[in-house]
């Protein structure tokens, strides 16, 4: 995959994460959204080892720039 579809993906997430409240327990999201998200960066990391997961997830979580980078 490249950086190309990642910025897809994340985006496609994006606005329905953000559209549901956010709660938290033990660090995750229980939101369904956010658990597809967290799920989803755990087979992108073992796909590609370079895949940076914590940057991915703020992007989907609206902390970071769709163009932005690691």
């Amino acid at each position: 995959m490249t950086r190309k579809d990642y910025i897809l993906i994340a985006a496609a997430l994006r606005i329905p994460y953000n559209s549901f409240s956010k709660n938290l327990l033990y660090g995750r999201e229980l939101n369904g959204v956010g658990s597809a998200a967290i799920a989803l960066a755990d087979a992108l990391e073992q796909n590609n080892p370079r895949f940076d997961r914590e940057h991915f997830l703020a992007v989907v979580r609206g902390e970071k720039d769709l163009n932005s980078r690691p």
